[in-house]
């Protein structure tokens, strides 16, 4: 409805008293109170005591600002105004019949009539340009935050997806600890939390089994760089399976840094206390990471 009331606007498909109706639903649907309030006003017109000074100025609504005057009637009475002015100027323009005494004095009121429309059509015109381009403004930025949202939504959703299903193929009870780990995460109590993050390690540990199982000999990366790779060198051992998936050395860092960090801080999590916010945030990196790991082996392992 955003991206359509946008383009009624580009293309003035409609008038200003429509756009404000059609903008005014927008705002009720995203619940924006500000724009509810905005869209009220112009609905039903403004308060004399300029509560509403905001959306004076906003709406092009002063009259002599020093003076504190300003239009309070509705849009659409505004929209009768501009139309009226604008009947009139077309009514003049075709001059009148004049002649005599009375040529002068009655030319100079009628060319004072047509001034006078004039200006009323720019007054009135100027106030409905002005809130409408206020509205596309604003419907704008909603429906900009909409798409993002939509995309933002449709990303994790196509993310989760893929992790979920790395994280199923390498270890048959990792999505049930995920499932543990949300529910004493739910539970919020400080023995909850360090259960959880005990199982955050357990994860990491078992996704390190799946994709590099341990070994004896130690794993070289290059340059003479040797890493072991046993039962308890985990991290060791989720670096090498980065490496062997030809992921970039800034990227295997990165990842290196990362895990390292979230596992040290599980670790801790299970003998100090950690908050239930940051807990939460400890297993969503964890998460996002093991992901990231896990998904590096789909493209090798389609060369095998």
């Amino acid at each position: 409805m955003a991206d359509e009331l946008l383009a009624d606007i580009e293309l003035k498909r409609l008038k200003a008293s429509e756009i404000v109706l059609k903008a005014s639903r927008v705002a009720r649907l995203v619940g924006h109170a500000e724009l509810t309030e905005f869209f009220g006003l112009e609905r039903n017109g403004y308060p004399a005591d300029e509560s509403a000074r905001i959306w004076i100025g906003r709406a092009g609504r002063w009259a002599d600002k020093e003076k504190k005057a300003f239009y309070t009637t509705s849009i659409a009475k505004v929209e009768a105004h501009a139309e009226s002015a604008q009947q009139a100027i077309e009514a003049l323009r075709g001059g009148g019949n004049y002649s005599g005494d009375m040529l002068i004095p009655a030319s100079r009121d009628h060319d004072s009539r047509i001034i006078q429309a004039s200006s009323n059509f720019d007054t009135w015109s100027g106030i409905c340009g002005q809130v409408v381009a206020t509205v596309y403004d604003m419907i704008s930025e909603i429906y900009h935050e909409l798409l993002f949202s939509e995309l933002q939504a449709s990303l994790f959703a196509e993310t989760q997806e893929n992790i979920d299903g790395s994280l199923a193929a390498a270890s048959g009870s990792a999505l049930e600890k995920i499932e543990r780990v949300s529910d004493r995460l739910r539970d919020g109590d400080p023995e909850s939390v360090s259960q959880a993050l005990t199982t955050c390690r357990r994860l990491i540990d078992s996704c390190a089994d799946y994709v590099f199982p341990a070994r004896e000999e130690p794993y070289t990366i290059g340059d003479g760089v040797t890493l072991k790779v046993g039962p308890q060198q985990v991290l060791n051992r989720l670096q090498a399976h980065t490496h062997a998936c030809g992921a970039s050395k800034s990227r295997r860092d990165r990842m290196r840094r990362t895990l390292s960090d979230l596992y040290d801080r599980c670790s801790a999590g299970t003998h100090a206390e950690v908050s239930l916010g940051e807990a939460r945030f400890l297993f969503l990196q964890t998460y996002i990471s093991l992901g990231e790991i896990l998904t590096l082996s789909a493209p090798q392992a389609g060369k095998d």
